[in-house]
């Protein structure tokens, strides 16, 4: 594992407390926020600093377009429903980025299908975080 418990890490701008790590095929940690969530990130979108220039849009992993104040709009979702209830809306987020890649953008997908590997590393967060 990269990153230790008790370590201070980044998500985006964001600071965080790594909690615990768990490895696998993808690298998960549970991070700590200073509003008290904890929640689970894969390796790659944690540094050890910030990133500078973070500020530019990101539509695979923080598009703009969700964000509303301080919370991103899958947050709001996933806080809303029950566990069950979120990973249905991964699946079907999934099978929709699954279903349209080929037809919406000229670039055969690739956006779409980062989206779809985007939920379902979510998914598979939120199943670890059930069983762990």
């Amino acid at each position: 594992m990269k990153y230790q418990a008790g370590q201070t890490v980044y998500v985006q701008q964001h600071k965080a407390t790594v909690e615990a790590g768990y490895s696998g095929g993808i690298d998960f940690y549970d991070l700590k926020f200073s509003d008290g969530r904890t929640v689970a990130f894969p390796e790659y979108e944690i540094t050890a600093e910030p990133r500078v220039g973070y500020e530019k849009s990101d539509n695979i992993n923080s598009p703009a377009h969700y964000t509303q104040g301080k919370y991103e709009v899958i947050d709001i979702i996933q806080a809303s429903m029950s566990r069950a209830g979120f990973q249905g809306y991964l699946l079907g987020n999934m099978t929709k980025y699954l279903m349209r890649c080929q037809h919406k953008h000229q670039d055969g997908g690739s956006e779409d299908l980062k989206k779809l590997i985007w939920y379902a590393e979510k998914y598979i967060a939120n199943l670890r975080v059930e069983t762990a």
